[in-house]
């Protein structure tokens, strides 16, 4: 039996194992909290399916172990973007929710902001608190500067960071966690410092990604001078960079 062979068998295995429980419902809240595992999960079945495809030996079982992780890793679409009324807590939690998804945050510190975003985002009136707290005991919020459950500043003015540490905009500057800049002006540069432009960044992170993970963040990214969009196109190209190391 070929090296090869023996890798996607050894890989593959256990996926199907998890694949064959599909009968189990799993509640919105256990999907929350294993969804950094269900994103590893995700990224390894794209692994074997893509040295499988290179073998000749693609069948419908990966495809389909591959539709159903990886649309599970995908944050719930009503998180992505806050409503017209939201408030300024909601906004600045969701905007904190996304780069700690970027940024390599683990999974207890994204669950911790997911639950102060969600509860604020149920509000449409400003709490007057001045400071909240997370359950670990980390300050969340004292005044207008915000820090992340590990206490990483996460917004200071109108300067945003990711739990790293490292700045993810500055101005009208957007960088990758690895400290790479991502948007200079109007230009746009891959995760590993090449210089490139909008629409071949898009371009490649989906040749990467596949076409349906890329469908519904692509709705998201209408130009290039928007907020929103310029946050879809970071989480795009990083998730593409990740999913190849």
């Amino acid at each position: 039996m070929k090296p090869v062979i023996r890798l996607v068998i050894s890989i593959l295995f256990p996926l199907l194992l998890l694949g064959a429980k599909s009968d189990i419902v799993v509640s919105q809240e256990l999907i929350a909290d294993r969804r950094s595992n269900i994103t590893d999960i995700c990224r390894k079945i794209r692994e074997v399916r893509r040295l499988a495809i290179g073998e000749r030996l693609d069948n419908r079982d990966l495809a389909t172990l591959e539709e159903r992780y990886c649309a599970a890793a995908q944050p719930p679409t009503n998180n992505i973007v806050p409503p017209p009324n939201a408030t300024q807590d909601c906004i600045d939690l969701t905007i904190m929710m996304r780069l700690a998804r970027i940024g390599g945050g683990d999974s207890n510190l994204i669950n911790l902001v997911d639950s102060q975003q969600l509860i604020a985002c149920q509000f449409t009136t400003e709490s007057d608190k001045s400071s909240i707290s997370y359950p670990n005991g980390q300050t969340a919020k004292f005044g207008s500067t915000w820090n992340y459950p590990n206490g990483q500043t996460a917004k200071f003015g109108s300067t945003w960071n990711y739990p790293n540490g490292q700045t993810a905009k500055f101005g009208s500057t957007w960088n990758y966690p690895n400290g790479q800049t991502a948007k200079f002006g109007s230009t746009w540069n891959y995760p590993n410092g090449n210089f490139g432009d909008f629409k071949s960044l898009l371009a490649w992170a989906c040749s990467i990604l596949g076409r349906n993970e890329c469908a519904d963040r692509l709705l998201e990214v209408r130009n290039t001078n928007d907020f929103w969009s310029e946050l879809a196109t970071i989480e795009l190209s990083w998730q593409a960079y990740t999913s190849q190391k």
